[in-house]
């Protein structure tokens, strides 16, 4: 189970696991030993001292019984007083119903404490207005368009420019208004996808020696004549996702950045 940092932390700021091995040490129990008691595996026990999860909801009544850890000492309330009762009223709870208690506490808990999102690195992109053919024809005119953010990845730190393709010709690999990744160069590859210019007409395919081919089965392959000037711009990345667009807070950390 994947958590954040902040979810390994009760109450008052301790790790749930610098808890746990100090009152199982306390007790003179292995991590095995603990484990079968909790009804759980040892590894668990590992992970959770090693603060790489915490123990579930259902796991926490047993284990604060059998370490002898009071329970707001394990959920870190600061003030002790009256938790004896607390404690008391809770362990007369039927399993179903702590296992409730203490979702409660953790929904509590969670609306307290203020999240984060993490700002991801952006980079700046050329976004054109053209579109590269995925049909019959576009027609490549002068570039323009916009500087875009996206967020930094091995693969958007290689590319130069998004295009939109137009058509269905390349699905299943493209569809008609998906944006592609494209690293400007004047040769592909036998086998890599490219963008291509013959005259006006743009067109993004798969480079074979014999001519241009399309993913999709109903397109024949283009080719060209002696008299044909037919160029290549760039090699396709692959598809830029949706969830790689940075967000205002990205762009806004990324450009104070640049100012600082």
């Amino acid at each position: 189970m994947n958590e954040s940092s902040a979810e390994m932390l009760n109450a008052a700021g301790k790790p749930y696991g610098d808890l746990i091995r100090s009152y199982r040490k306390r007790k003179g129990l292995s991590q095995e030993q603990l484990g079968a008691i909790a009804r759980v595996k040892k590894n668990a026990v590992g992970a959770w001292e090693a603060g790489r999860s915490r123990p579930d909801v259902a796991s926490i009544p047993a284990l604060c019984r059998e370490l002898d850890m009071p329970l707001h000492v394990f959920f870190g309330l600061s003030d002790a007083s009256g938790n004896d009762e607390l404690h008391m009223r809770f362990d007369r709870l039927n399993a179903y119903n702590r296992q409730i208690i203490l979702k409660q506490m953790d929904m509590l808990y969670e609306l307290q404490v203020p999240h984060q999102v993490p700002v991801r690195k952006v980079l700046p992109l050329f976004r054109s207005d053209l579109s590269a053919a995925a049909g019959p024809v576009s027609y490549i005119e002068e570039a323009r368009g916009e500087t875009v953010y996206v967020a930094e990845t091995p693969l958007t730190l290689q590319a130069d420019e998004i295009i939109r393709v137009s058509g269905d010709s390349m699905e299943p690999t493209f569809y008609d208004g998906d944006l592609v990744l494209v690293r400007h160069s004047s040769r592909v590859q036998e086998g890599e996808i490219g963008i291509f210019v013959n005259g006006d007409a743009g067109y993004i395919k798969e480079y074979h020696r014999d001519g241009l081919y399309s993913h999709n089965a109903a397109y024949g392959v283009i080719r060209f004549s002696s008299e044909d000037v037919v160029r290549c711009i760039g090699k396709v990345l692959g598809k830029l996702q949706a969830d790689l667009t940075a967000t205002e807070e990205e762009v806004a950390a990324y450009l104070s950045g640049r100012m600082t």
